[in-house]
Order: structure tokens, then C-alpha cells, then sequence
């Protein structure tokens, strides 16, 4: 999420659009003439192929282009790993099974997607390098898109859609993203009327009934990144009771009291959707607001799963020996200096620590989640003969020994323009950072098949 000091410099930009239109009434999203039940999966099917023994996940944080860049530098890691498969020799970045991405994690892990192992070809240049909030603001400043911008069907994200399919994704759709390079991608936000994540998946749009293979991932992007106020949000059409949908088995459980309490409620902000007439439309904003590291709807889906067991094999369906959750973890903890002067903080400085607070406590209850809960889930896989482990990897500026550096990185504004320097060191640290993170070590040392080759 974008911090507040980041928020009002944009402000300054945008205010003279500020009373132009609010989110699109219209959703582009078509809709779906017929829900196929097979696409009811718990998590998306990963387009390429893996090794068995391994279930690997990488979730990328909100932060703009600091979280983009030090999501980045984790892949270079991962590329640099070299492991072997039943004889054959891959990378270990090609062995990521899905990749989860909010806000500014999501530019890296939607281009990941589609690209795979070719990231590191032209994603600097095109997205970490370049100052995309002078280009937007570019956008902004044409008298072209003047009259566009007083349209009720177009607005500032929309401007920011384009501005992203045209110099970044090419105009890509989910369903190119399905047949990708890379693995299975997750794209969250928030559904600002119920202040609930929203996640860019066929299990989500199902409930509105609407084919995601069509909608572009700019668009996804602009949602997940839209932050309230300097953006609008996005909006999606809601055309539930039109396709068939029937809703999965554990929400009626849950519903009927059979479930946890976390559950009930899951089931009846899903329930919502059902309800087209209610709400005809879905207007979504920052995924940040819900949950700032991507990782929670992951989580939902193996708590939801009538069978845990059957859940996690149904994406790795045999000889699965760990599960591996790679959580990439840019928030900031910045030293404002306040404790050592009487006066008091100024309403921005006030808005932007509250802000960060919530995020920072929220970041802590998820990372306890996904602990619990992916570890109950390879207790009840495990057996005497064939034991499961799980392993969680955090990579964040905490980690950091030095406090100069540690300081330096939490001074580093949540922005869409970075100078190469800043991005340089983001890269560097978010690999350097994964090294030294002892899980990984550990998974290193166990697996005597992975190799580390040399940095190029």
C-alpha cells in the first residue's frame, strides 16, 4: 500500500481530477454462459510442469515498485538455484507452483506468470526502471483523455489500466496468463463495500458469474494497486444467477453452524455475491487494505477445503515430500523521531502511523495463520512412511543486521517511481536477504540434489 506522505504527493497531481467520475458503472468483465464445476478447484492449476516431491508458493507484499523490486530480487535467487529432477536439471524458480501478489507485488507476480524464467529479460526496464507515476500523470495531463475522464464510464484507473497493458503486460488477458510460462497466479484486492479480499480467480468470478479468461490483467493490476482516493476503484459487473453456479459444499456447512467461526463468516461475505440484484456491481480498491502480503486467500482456501488431504493433492498428486511457502515481505517500519520531541505529530504523519500500525498487526495475525494452518494440513498428509514437512521463509527488511541499512531501506518511500539506485539495492537485498534466511538454508542443506550456481 501506498503511505500516506506517498498519497499526498500524488494527490497534489491528481486534484484537479479528484471530482471527475468515480468508478466505472459498467464492469468490462463478460460474462460466463455456463459454470463448468471442474474449475471448482481449491487453488488455480499451475501451467507448467513441476517436480512432485514439492509444493512451492511465493507471495509478494503491497509497496509499490520497493515491493516489486525486492520480489524480483527473490526470483533472481530462486534462479540461481540449480536442482535435479528425476535426472533432468531445471531451476529452482521453475519449480514455483503458484505466485500471490497484492498491490505492488502484483506487477511482479502477474508478469511472472506470463513470462516465467524469461522475467528477467525486459522486466526491469519496463516496470521497476520506469517512473510510472510520471506516466500516468502524462496520461492525465492530455487534453485527449480530458473528455474521456468526464465520461461515467472512464476514470483514473481505468487511465492506469491502459497506461499498464500498453507498456507493460501487451495487452495480456487471464486467459493467456493460464497458458503462460510461469506458474499459477493470484491477483488480490479489496471489495470496498464489504471490505473483504477479492482475488482474481475463476473460483471468484464463478460467484458472480463471469469468465475471467477474457479480462485483461491490467486491469487486475489497477485494482489490486488502487489506492482510495489518488485512484478510483475498479469496478466488475455482477451477473450471478445467470450461469448455473452452485456454491461449494462448506459454505452451507458453514452456514449451518458445522464450521469454525472464521468459516461462518467467509461464507456469508461470499454469500453476498450470490445476490445481483444487492449488488450489481463490485467496486474494488487496494488489496493492501485486506491483506498486505498476499497470502491469506491461500490460507482460506486450504481451511475451507472439505478435505485438507485432498486439497494440497490436488496440486502436487504425488510423492510430495514438503510444502513451501516463500512469503516476500516488504512493509516498512520507518523511525519517526517523534519520541524525542514534545511536539505533537502533524495529521498526516498521525494518519500514515495508524495506517501502518493496522498493516504491521494485521501482516503478524496472517503470518500466525499460515503457519497453523498449512501445518495442520501436512500433519494430516504425513505418515510414518511418507512424512510432509512444511516450510515458511519470510524475507523482510527486519532481517536486515546492519541499522544503518536496516534504516535506510525503512526510509524508502511506498511509490511507482524509484531511482536505479534504490532499485538496484532492493534487488540486491531480496535475494541477499533469502540466502541468509536459516529456513532456506535448511532446505538447501536437505536437499542434496539443489545446488547454488554462481551469481551472473
Amino acid at each position: 500500500m501506498l503511505s500516506f506522505q506517498s498519497k499526498s504527493s500524488l494527490l497534489g497531481a491528481f486534484a484537479v481530477l479528484l471530482l471527475i467520475g468515480c468508478a466505472s458503472p459498467y464492469g468490462i468483465n463478460a460474462p460466463l454462459t455456463q459454470w463448468d464445476p471442474s474449475t471448482e478447484q481449491v487453488l488455480p492449476h499451475s501451467s507448467h510442469a513441476s517436480a512432485d516431491e514439492m509444493l512451492l508458493v511465493v507471495a509478494f507484499s503491497g509497496g509499490g515498485t520497493r515491493a516489486a523490486a525486492f520480489a524480483y530480487g527473490v526470483l533472481k535467487e530462486l534462479n540461481n538455484i540449480e536442482i535435479d529432477v528425476d535426472g533432468t536439471t531445471h531451476r529452482l524458480i521453475n519449480e514455483v507452483d503458484i505466485a500471490s501478489g497484492v498491490s505492488g507485488g502484483s506487477f511482479t507476480a502477474a508478469y511472472f506468470g506470463l513470462h516465467g524464467q524469461d522475467i528477467f529479460d525486459e522486466y526491469e526496464e519496463r516496470f521497476l526502471r520506469r517512473n510510472v507515476q510520471r506516466g500516468i500523470l502524462l496520461q492525465l495531463l492530455r487534453p485527449y483523455n480530458w473528455g474521456r475522464l468526464f465520461r461515467t464510464d472512464f476514470d483514473r484507473s481505468e487511465l492506469a489500466a491502459e497506461y499498464y497493458d500498453r507498456y507493460i503486460f501487451d495487452g495480456a488477458t487471464f486467459g493467456d496468463l493460464a497458458h503462460g510460462k510461469g506458474p499459477a497466479v493470484v491477483i488480490n484486492a479489496t471489495d470496498l463495500s464489504k471490505g473483504i479480499r477479492f482475488a482474481f480467480t475463476q473460483q471468484m468470478f464463478d460467484f458472480i458469474c463471469s469468465d475471467l479468461s477474457t479480462f485483461p490483467i491490467s486491469r487486475a493490476v489497477a485494482a489490486s494497486s488502487a489506492v482510495p482516493v489518488v485512484l478510483t476503484p475498479v469496478a466488475l459487473k455482477n451477473y450471478a444467477g445467470s450461469c448455473g453456479f452452485e456454491a461449494p459444499d462448506w459454505m452451507q456447512q458453514a452456514l449451518s453452524g458445522e464450521r469454525s467461526v472464521r468459516m461462518q463468516a467467509e461464507a456469508r461475505r461470499l454469500g453476498s455475491y450470490l445476490d445481483a440484484k444487492r449488488r450489481r456491481y463490485i467496486h474494488l480498491v487496494d488489496g493492501g487494505i485486506t491483506d498486505n502480503l498476499g497470502i491469506r486467500g491461500l490460507v482460506s482456501n486450504v481451511v475451507a477445503g472439505d478435505d485438507v488431504v485432498a486439497t494440497i493433492r490436488k496440486l502436487v498428486p504425488k510423492g510430495l515430500r514438503r510444502v513451501v511457502v516463500i512469503l516476500v515481505n516488504a512493509e516498512t517500519d520507518p523511525d519517526t523521531g517523534w519520541d524525542l520531541s514534545q511536539v505533537a505529530p502533524s495529521l498526516a504523519d498521525i494518519v500514515n502511523a495508524v495506517t501502518g500500525t493496522q498493516i504491521r498487526r494485521f501482516n503478524l495475525e496472517t503470518i500466525d495463520l499460515v503457519t497453523t494452518s498449512f501445518n495442520e494440513a501436512v500433519r494430516r498428509i504425513s505418515t510414518p512412511q511418507h512424512p510432509v514437512s512444511f516450510h515458511l521463509v519470510e524475507v523482510s527488511f527486519d532481517a536486515i543486521q546492519d541499522d544503518k541499512e536496516r534504516r535506510w531501506f525503512n526510509r524508502l518511500p511506498t511509490s511507482f517511481a524509484l531511482s536505479d539506485h534504490q532499485v538496484d539495492k532492493l534487488i540486491e537485498a531480496g535475494g541477499r536477504l533469502l540466502r541468509e534466511s536459516k529456513e532456506y538454508q535448511g532446505l538447501l542443506a536437505e536437499s542434496q540434489h539443489w545446488k547454488r550456481l554462481d551469481s551472473e
